[in-house]
């Protein structure tokens, strides 16, 4: 929400001059002249640097041409001063030895006198004084060949002396020669030297010139791009996030470049949120206020719908009881099957409208994927039954676990079973098939049917609440809600559901979970049936006190209790009567409702908490407020056991049954007592979670603590405990603080 008052900003005041020029150009002007600045002072530096470099290039290509011409002018006076020492030595001796030097020297002089030609050519001034070095190179030659000529011959050395004093005359005349051919070349050299020199300083002023210029245009360009976009764009940046924060605006000068009108529309945007708050705000409120009636309205109607129902399935079970005639008894079980049909209706609609308010939350840890599943097609066998449909699964790794809410893990299941019972052909098949989706830790739960099929096009109609594809038209019962519901629990638990489907050979659901360690069973003692309770030793029969406003709930009971004789039903319809008389005479246990005329039921169960006369006394809740936060609070307080209404009589005998069995048996003597059978662990290889609790997939909870066998019989251990060389202690079929719900909360009705 916007904490500044409404207000009515305007744009701060206008720049002047040349500023309020530049601020007015649009951003691509300004862009254009930021970049234009540093772009042209480089263009002007580079431009300069490379005609110098150009006029350095050229001064050293002559130099270079200089150079080569006066070297190939030495190397052509080098063969023939070589060639002719040869030739003194070889006319002074007369030994051939002194022949080589000039027989390499006119092997090599053609090669030189190219090289020198070329030389000559290409620095354009000297190829006459070439033409005459190769001339005169020549006629040294050739007077140095016959001077050979004649030694050869046998002519004495003292005759060669006129031959000998010519070609030392040609010979002066040919260094000679070379001395002014390389004058010129040799004063290009160095005054090619001077001017390179001078180039590359020039090269190097132009450089510092274009970085000093460069960094002057880098520094301008900057300015410019700061003032007249960068810290305008800053300062619009802020404006918005303060327009977002809901704090007041900051002034900025006007202008009308872009940025500008940014900024007025910023200013703009800040009255019309400002106008809209508190219609906002009203709108908030009402929203608030409207969630709150709807949540108030779901569980007053979820307790209003249970409280009837209780008394018509809470007799209608006393009637179950009885003795009837087959007729009779088909009628009271027609009756039966109608009211769970409509409590699972009441529970699913419930569920669905806390989904979507937000209000609505699970507890989620490691869960044996294998013994839920067994559960879940035990629980639809009789069904699947009536209809010759056979339910399998296969699952290789017993020890499987995924991260889930037991309860709505269960609830989806069964779900999808009831679904593929209902929708299957007469005769058909159902496969439930886990596999573990290697790299990804999750695990895919697949049931699949054998039944007509669902069409491409309606496989995601399928998961809209109340959408049954046609099915309504036909004798399936069902409501549309019970996918759209699983598919909502499988998000909650960060899974998802998904529908692939053949027509005319089946439809497949998958659930995909996140997996979990593995848990793996270890075989637990015998279960022992709980005790009826009998009456105490001293003959005294075992005291209950309900606490219930409500005449129709207390009569179920009480004529249930009837089945028991060794129990005796004492009655209080308010708050304070009970806590009365707890205090005064304390019972065995108490049944106490959430709804009193006087005093909540957690209000009462925490004055008997506080009481020392009734602080150790076991407390039941039977009550038809079945929010999961209630029922967890509930439990956290301490009560042994949860039962929502309507009651499912069953479940209300098994906690008798537990606790007040418990108390007789500890008071009677025993004739022996054995040890309980020793449990083989099986460990698994890899780390393993723990199902702390095997929760069923109904309402009924335990104290903390507590804890129950799975329907399997088995008790779980990690293979931590396995290294710590500690044994789960066997687990019987029923502990005190734990009733398992003998229910479902599919389509044929949750534990009631």
């Amino acid at each position: 929400m916007r904490s500044a008052k409404p207000h009515a900003l305007r744009p701060g005041k206008a720049a002047s001059g040349v500023r309020q020029w530049w601020l007015d150009r649009t951003v691509r002007t300004k862009g254009l002249i930021v970049v234009a600045v540093p772009l042209l002072t480089l263009i002007a530096v580079t431009v300069a640097s490379l005609m110098l470099q150009g006029k350095e290039q050229r001064q050293r290509t002559t130099s270079r041409a200089a150079f080569a011409l006066t070297t190939a002018a030495d190397q052509v006076a080098a063969d023939a001063v070589n060639a002719e020492t040869a030739i003194r030595g070889y006319v002074a001796t007369g030994s051939p030895v002194f022949l080589g030097p000039y027989l390499e020297a006119r092997s090599r002089l053609p090669a030189d006198l190219a090289a020198l030609h070329a030389s000559a050519a290409a620095e354009g001034t000297t190829q006459a004084a070439a033409r005459q070095v190769s001339a005169t190179a020549g006629q040294v030659m050739t007077e140095l060949a016959r001077l050979r000529a004649e030694v050869s011959a046998g002519i004495p050395a003292r005759s060669l002396r006129a031959g000998l004093l010519a070609s030392k005359a040609t010979m002066d005349t040919l260094q000679a020669q070379v001395t002014r051919m390389n004058a010129v070349p040799t004063a290009v050299r160095l005054n090619g030297s001077t001017a390179i020199g001078r180039l590359e300083s020039a090269i190097d002023v132009v450089s510092a010139i274009g970085l000093a210029l460069g960094l002057l245009a880098g520094v301008a360009g900057a300015a410019l791009f700061a003032t007249g976009i960068s810290r305008r764009v800053v300062a619009a940046a802020a404006n918005a996030g303060r327009l977002g924060a809901g704090e007041a605006l900051v002034p900025v000068p006007g202008a009308r470049d872009e940025i500008g009108r940014l900024a007025a529309a910023l200013i703009r945007a800040d009255g019309l949120l400002t106008t809209r708050e508190a219609e906002l705000t009203e709108a908030r409120d009402e929203a608030l206020r409207a969630t709150q009636a709807k949540n108030a309205f779901l569980s007053s109607t979820s307790h209003e719908l249970r409280t009837p129902l209780n008394s018509v399935l809470g007799f209608t079970q006393l009637l179950q009881l009885s003795d009837l005639s087959p007729e009779d008894r088909d009628g009271v079980d027609r009756i039966l099957t109608a009211g769970r049909h409509l409590l699972a209706l009441i529970n699913e609609l419930v569920d669905i409208a806390r989904i979507e308010s937000g209000d609505f939350s699970l507890s989620v840890e490691p869960v044996s994927v294998l013994p839920l599943i067994r559960e879940a097609c035990q629980l639809m066998e009789p069904l699947a039954a009536q209809r010759g449909i056979t339910i399998r699964h296969e699952q290789e790794d017993p020890g499987l676990a995924v991260r889930a809410d037991r309860q709505r893990l269960s609830q989806v299941l069964v779900n999808l079973i009831s679904n593929a019972v209902k929708y299957n052909r007469e005769g058909g098949t159902i496969t439930v098939s886990c596999q573990v989706t290697a790299g990804a830790g999750q695990v895919s739960i697949t049931v699949a049917d054998t039944g007509p099929g669902i069409s491409a096009g309606d496989l995601e109609r399928v998961f809209v609440p109340f959408e049954r594809l046609g099915a309504e038209q036909t004798a399936i019962e069902g409501t549309g809600i019970g996918l759209p519901l699983a598919r909502a629990f499988a998000e909650a638990m960060s899974g998802k559901l998904t529908a692939s489907s053949v027509p005319g050979q089946g439809s497949a659901f998958t659930l995909t979970l996140p997996r979990s360690q593995d848990m793996y069973p270890v075989p637990s003692a015998p279960s022992v049936p709980p005790l009826m309770p009998a009456a105490r030793p001293d003959g005294t029969r075992h005291r209950v006190l309900y606490i219930e406003d409500n005449p129709a709930n207390i009569e179920v009971v009480s004529r249930f209790l009837r089945t028991r004789p060794g129990i005796v039903l004492e009655r209080a319809t308010t708050g304070r009567a009970g806590l009365e008389q707890a205090v005064q005479n304390p019972p065995d246990l108490i049944l106490l409702d959430m709804h009193l005329p006087d005093l909540r039921g957690d209000e009462v169960l925490q004055r008997l908490k506080a009481e020392p006369a009734t602080a150790a006394l076991p407390i039941a809740i039977l009550s038809a407020e079945a929010a999961p936060a209630i029922i967890r609070r509930m439990r956290d307080n301490g009560v042994i056991s949860y039962l929502t209404k309507p009651l499912n009589l069953t479940e209300l005998g098994q906690l008798l049954d537990t606790h007040l069995a418990a108390g007789t048996a500890e008071s009677l003597p025993t004739a022996s007592a054995e040890p309980p059978p020793s449990t083989e662990l099986i460990a698994s290889t890899e780390p393993a979670g723990r199902d702390g609790t095997a929760a069923s997939p109904h309402p009924a909870v335990s104290p903390p603590g507590t804890s129950m066998a799975p329907a399997s019989g088995v008790a779980f251990e990690t293979s931590e405990e396995a290294d710590a060389g500690g044994a789960p202690a066997p687990a019987p079929a029923h502990r005190p603080g734990r009733v398992r719900r003998s229910g479902s909360t599919s389509k044929t009705g949750p534990g009631t």
